[in-house]
């Protein structure tokens, strides 16, 4: 066990460590009693050893549901199937169930030992059928005490044939995939013991089927939660790995060139390269050995050529940020790591080596693609799945500077949320090699169901890569950036963070007693106004986690507004409200523009359109509202927009809202110099308002 220990225990945080949780989701169960200390030293809980491998026993079998209700619970038991990966009309989906929930029906958490025997199971009956190979007269198999005799010719394993147990008794020809069989069986003699321990996990009948991971679905399947989450591991369903290989050889050449997929897992990537491509030219390398076993044999059943000399020194067990390599390829494709955890030396070597490693913490796929970028030829072309933050996100700068030095994108794609279980928006990212500064023109962008090309070149920016613009919206974006007489908050606004209370279960009160005091979440914020909050708070900052100046919570007036959200809203308050963290406060202090005429931009669809078209965030960000362009106006028009403002605060009736808003929105527009066809654009584009949202 892994954990770290205290004595014979094990801490909060060692146990985290060993079930594969965050710190923080550690001590919420610890404060809910949904885990138990058996020892409390200097305040501090600890654990047994049999606690917690019991605990994470019960998690990975499903008997303990605490992972059922966080976003990757998909991966709850020890072993489920990930449908996701392949397309959905396969044969296989169904056969790959049926061995899940025999094996999850007896509550075993696969081994090595296991998990080998059943790929090679598996990858028997594909190379019999792919190469149509009739294995030798009879085999026999032994179910529930059991003995049946059963005809293997015309490969007839429907009836429950163990073809891996017949193979390794009486052995046969299998035209030249022996030696890739052997490598998923290091261990013949284990792998009998699991036949004869588990009969009915062999007795599944699978299907070949062109340019499907069969047995990539099978691994990945039976792959512990943990592990995967471990090594930053997350499979690309094959309808995205489609979409970037046919975007990708649409308009460029397969035949003759080169192609590497730096970290290939089980090879999809490699399998679903068009036919131009030849075995000769392809590349491919992973940490994970059965990986890389699986990947040889994709590529042998995918080309009918197992080739042992070239199979081993093109598809290789290794690790590409360690390797010292003069090759160029022409194309670069896959989807590297995500969050994987470097240990302290791998920090240090990544940081002499790479320009995007310098910073406090390291990202896998910024290493990954930076590396990548240096083995293409010039001219070359790089095709990475990659987090939408990759793009946006401040701590990923320094990968998008040196991009910007070196190459230009060629197609970018908005995928959304595509991968099981996991809530994180993610792009196809395809970048042209060329050593010259970034460019613009020629880039093709599919956002979800539209798609354009950026004819025109815009400048491009290291602190956010951001195309969601069309040309026409880019233009309209230009123009309210420009607008005459602009100010930004930029070093004249305060902000402040909601209250942190560190445990609101113990500090919030569902209603209004002496002592207590109303408290806003970032969903009782609409646009102007707030709703009566249903949470009370006694006001003790000395005992919460994090608290701004009090000053700042019961400052005469000031703006809430919500952090967590894709929208602009903030809300005027004068009450001297306390706020949570999912509420922030803005306090302008632009000298001759009033707070309520700010709010009134703040809110329109000309900040919301600039919002979105900046930045592509789901966090409204100080930095965000630093940027936006507040038009300066006299103070006798800040006062005609300042009573339609009041009437939106506290409104004499609800269906007066929607009128109010629209004629406010529209001024806002023509102070920004939109003429109706711009606006137009921009309400088509930013959709309706949040306002009773």
């Amino acid at each position: 066990m892994s954990a770290a220990n205290a004595g014979k225990y094990i801490t909060l945080r060692g146990l985290c460590e060993y079930i594969s949780v965050s710190p923080a989701t550690g001590r919420n169960w610890l404060k809910m009693g949904k885990i138990t200390p058996q020892l409390e030293k200097n305040g501090a809980p600890l654990f047994t050893q049999e606690y917690v491998s019991r605990l994470k026993k019960d998690l990975l079998t499903g008997k303990n549901a605490l992972l059922k209700k966080r976003r990757n619970k998909k991966y709850v038991t020890g072993s489920s199937i990930y449908e996701s990966y392949i397309t959905a009309a396969s044969a296989n989906i169904p056969k790959v169930q049926q061995l899940m929930e025999m094996v999850c029906s007896q509550g075993i958490i696969l081994g090595e030992m296991e998990l080998r025997a059943l790929l090679a199971e598996c990858a028997l009956q594909l190379i019999l059928q792919r190469e149509g190979i009739s294995a030798p007269a009879a085999a026999k198999r032994s179910i529930a005490g059991q003995e049946e005799i059963v005809s293997l010719a015309g490969l007839s394993v429907s009836a429950g044939v163990n073809v891996l147990s017949y193979y390794l008794k009486e052995s046969f020809p299998l035209n030249g995939y022996e030696f890739l069989v052997a490598d998923l069986l290091s261990d013949k003699m284990g792998a009998l013991a699991c036949i004869e321990k588990y009969p009915r996990w062999f007795t599944v009948e699978y299907r070949y089927e062109e340019f499907e991971d069969i047995l990539g679905l099978l691994y990945i399947s039976c792959k512990n939660m943990g592990n995967r989450k471990a090594a930053g591991t997350y499979y690309t369903p094959t309808v995205v790995v489609k979409k970037l290989i046919n975007e990708l050889f649409e308009a460029n050449d397969a035949e003759g060139k080169k192609v590497l997929d730096p970290c290939c897992g089980t090879g999809n990537f490699l399998l679903q390269l068009p036919g131009e491509a030849t075995l000769d030219n392809i590349y491919g390398g992973d940490i994970d050995c059965i990986s890389v076993c699986i990947a040889r044999i994709n590529l042998a059943l995918k080309f009918r050529a197992p080739r042992r000399e070239l199979l081993y020194g093109h598809i290789c067990v290794k690790d590409y940020l360690s390797m010292e390599t003069a090759a160029r390829f022409d194309y670069i494709i896959g989807n590297p790591p995500w969050g994987y955890q470097f240990t302290e030396d791998e920090k240090k070597r990544l940081r002499d080596k790479y320009a995007c490693a310098r910073g406090k913490n390291i990202e896998s796929y910024d290493v990954f693609t930076e590396q990548a970028i240096s083995n293409l030829k010039c001219g070359g072309i790089l095709s990475f799945v990659l987090p939408e933050s990759i793009l946006n996100v401040k701590a990923h700068m320094p990968i998008r500077e040196f991009l910007m030095k070196r190459s230009s994108i060629q197609y970018l794609e908005y995928l959304g949320e595509v991968f099981d279980g996991v809530q994180c928006p993610s792009i196809i990212l395809q970048l042209l090699y060329d050593s010259q500064p970034m460019r613009c023109a020629g880039m093709k962008v599919r956002d979800r169901e539209c798609s354009y090309t950026i004819n025109r070149e815009r400048r491009v920016r290291r602190e956010y890569f951001n195309f969601t613009a069309t040309d026409e919206e880019y233009g309209i974006l230009q123009k309210i950036a420009q607008v005459p007489r602009r100010v930004t908050l930029a070093g004249k606004a305060k902000f402040a963070l909601g209250i942190v209370t560190g445990n609101n279960k113990k500090f919030l009160m569902n209603e209004k007693l002496y002592g207590n005091e109303m408290i806003l979440k970032g969903s009782d914020i609409k646009k102007f106004r707030f709703m009566e909050g249903t949470s009370f708070i006694a006001y003790r900052p000395e005992l919460f986690q994090q608290t701004a100046p009090s000053e700042y919570y019961r400052a005469p007036q000031k703006l809430l507004y919500r952090f967590i959200s894709n929208q602009l809203v903030f809300a005027y308050d004068d009450r001297q409200t306390l706020s949570l963290n999912s509420c922030n406060v803005l306090i302008p202090e632009i000298e001759g523009l009033e707070m309520k005429y700010i709010l009134a931009v703040l809110n329109s669809r000309v900040a919301q359109f600039y919002f979105e078209k900046s930045f592509q965030s789901v966090k409204v960000l100080r930095s965000h509202i630093e940027s936006i362009p507040i038009s300066f106006i006299g103070s006798a028009r800040q006062q005609e927009l300042i009573q339609i403002v009041d009437r939106l605060i506290e409104p004499s009736q609800e269906d007066d809202i929607k009128e109010d808003y629209e004629i406010l929105d529209a001024a806002i527009a023509q102070i920004y110099g939109l003429s109706q066809e711009e606006y137009q654009t921009v309400k088509e584009s930013v959709g309706a308002c949040s306002f009773f949202n």
